[in-house]
């Protein structure tokens, strides 16, 4: 019997509608391209052109001459002020020209991010002088400071420094610290790794304010180029007018948006990993963000009776504070409030939770509860950790 073998070929419609595709691929990527040169070429108006790398030193490279901490896998722990109330780490980094680097990241984090931080450096031009910039926070970690139209962030800088304020309500990790060039920083803000947050379930980037275009906008004006060189093939008749063209140069953006999307998920599911993976229920929560205060609520319902007819007031400042100790001692009848409640409220066997309130005071002596207004209230004391306190009311 006669082999026959049939060999593969295209006709010219197969490759004329290959080119078809290759077309849309062409001019959406040329559309990134013309944008992404455009907007730095604005925001930083030719400086990007002379981009460096990124300078990095790690937190074991810093020198702690005031406060109290030590060097821990590449970190340095500050765990406690001096006086008067301030923490100072310094970094004698080989000179730079502050104009390369228009971003500094100081990657600090910390499970109570209420500490004031800031960022102090000084130049050739002045050595005598320190400059400073407050440093916020998102989450539990700082953000970059954008130097950009400081008039001191410039000249060779000699020496960077971190400052830390009162109150230091637990221990502060300074991990890194970068000073980032033009294409640094929009490689960050596109491509760099970002911790959890509140609003993250919604969209990327968090509270920080971008100095680059977003994603989204970037992905949408580089669509509408690509469109608009594809209306101008067409009318030219370079190329067939396609509507299938025009869905796939849509497909190709919002590609482009989910990949970005999907590598931020990845990104955040190996955090997760890191922190839960093979602990225990309470090994969990302890390393939750709240773990410190979850702790606390554990050494309060050791404290409880298992059954009886009685209520648990918890009293706080802060709403988050309030809403979490209270899921953390529930199945127990819990009321929050942010101030005492009237002396009659309270019945005998009650509890009294106090996170934090310094203008409340308990009396040792008299076993009496003092808050606002001449409030006072016989109780006994049950449990002192730090500035809170569980009491049982007489």
């Amino acid at each position: 019997m006669m082999r026959v073998e049939a060999e593969s070929f295209s006709t010219p419609a197969m490759q004329h509608q290959r080119g078809k595709w290759l077309a849309a691929v062409l001019l959406f990527a040329f559309g990134l391209l013309i944008l992404f040169f455009v907007s730095l070429q604005y925001y930083w108006q030719g400086k990007w052109w002379n981009s460096t790398s990124s300078l990095k030193w790690e937190g074991n490279a810093l020198k702690l001459v005031k406060g109290r901490g030590y060097h821990i896998q590449n970190e340095l722990r500050i765990d406690d002020l001096s006086e008067p109330g301030i923490a100072l780490a310094t970094l004698s980094a080989p000179a730079f020209r502050a104009e390369d680097y228009p971003a500094v990241h100081w990657l600090v984090s910390s499970a109570k991010p209420d500490t004031k931080v800031e960022f102090l450096w000084r130049t050739s031009e002045n050595p005598d002088r320190v400059f400073a910039r407050e440093i916020n926070w998102l989450g539990n970690s700082t953000t970059p400071l954008h130097m950009t139209g400081d008039i001191n962030w410039r000249g060779q800088i000699m020496e960077m420094m971190l400052m830390v304020r009162t109150p230091l309500n637990a221990p502060l990790a300074i991990k890194s610290v970068k000073a980032e060039p033009p294409l640094g920083i929009v490689w960050r803000e596109w491509f760099g790794a970002e911790p959890w947050l509140g609003t993250s379930i919604h969209f990327m980037g968090g509270n920080e304010s971008r100095h680059w275009l977003a994603p989204l906008p970037f992905v949408a004006a580089s669509l509408g180029l690509a469109l608009l060189g594809y209306a101008a093939l067409a009318w030219r008749r370079i190329l067939v007018f396609d509507h299938r063209l025009l869905w796939a140069l849509v497909f190709l953006a919002w590609f482009a948006l989910d990949m970005r999307w999907q590598i931020d998920l990845l990104h955040k599911l190996g955090l997760t990993q890191q922190r839960y993976a093979g602990k225990s229920w309470e090994e969990k929560h302890l390393a939750a963000d709240d773990g410190p205060l979850f702790d606390l609520m554990q050494q309060v319902k050791a404290k409880l009776p298992a059954t009886g007819q009685f209520r648990v007031y918890l009293i706080a400042d802060d709403d988050y504070i309030r809403g979490r100790g209270a899921y953390h001692l529930y199945p127990f009848n819990v009321l929050s409030s942010q101030e005492l409640f009237a002396p009659k409220q309270y019945k005998p066997g009650d509890f009294i939770i106090i996170l934090g309130k310094d203008e409340i005071e308990f009396d040792v002596a008299q076993q009496l509860l003092k808050g606002h207004a001449g409030l006072e209230l016989s109780a006994e004391l049950l449990l002192v950790a730090e500035n809170n306190v569980l009491l049982k009311v007489r």
